[in-house]
């Protein structure tokens, strides 16, 4: 981060140059079609506006990246669950929460590596709660069911922001839960 001082107008000018950012990549579905000219020409500001905040278009990504993981790997809620239910409600509540930001973002294929940093996260998480469990007896393979489990949400969601599939987050959210408690059926057998 580029300014040290913020104050309201740097936040709100932060703010104004994030949310024009995505509309760009939004429209354009891809992040190396937008440049600095154009986006200080959209957000009526100056290039040393815009280079006060930012050093380029990747770090304005980045940042608006951060802040959308920041945001639901801070949530006290989802990091103090051991319970697998909460777990997965925290993670489908902030899908919908920001359900338009990554439906915006989702029509550049940039937006597929921010989805897959968060889906690593999810999973790593996951696979904490799992193995704190001490009813789990069956631990065969257990990394790759975990991983191509959340693969496979990942790919749904995507495919739901992108307009390509009817599955919703609501469906995604109670096929989880059901996925949960067939693997957890198998794995302390």
């Amino acid at each position: 981060m580029k300014v040290q001082n913020l104050n309201n107008s740097s936040l709100k000018t932060r703010k104004l140059i994030k949310d024009t950012f995505i509309q760009m990549v939004s429209e354009k579905n891809k992040m190396s079609k937008i440049t600095v000219s154009e986006l200080v020409q959209r957000a009526n500001i100056s290039r040393a506006t815009f280079y006060s905040h930012f050093d380029d278009i990747y770090s304005v990504m980045e940042e608006f990246e951060e802040e959308l993981i920041g945001n639901f790997f801070t949530n006290a809620k989802l990091l103090a669950t051991d319970n697998y239910e909460k777990f997965f409600d925290e993670i489908f509540s902030f899908l919908k929460q920001n359900d338009e930001n990554y439906k915006m973002m989702s029509r550049s294929d940039d937006v597929l590596f921010s989805a897959k940093r968060l889906a690593f996260l999810a999973k790593n998480k996951f696979f904490e709660i799992i193995n704190k469990s001490t009813k789990i007896k069956n631990r065969d393979y257990i990394e790759l069911d975990i991983s191509i489990f959340f693969d496979g949400i990942l790919l749904e969601y995507v495919k739901y922001l992108r307009g390509t599939s009817s599955t919703t987050p609501n469906e995604l959210h109670d096929f989880s839960l059901k996925w949960y408690k067939r693997f957890i059926k198998e794995r302390c057998g």
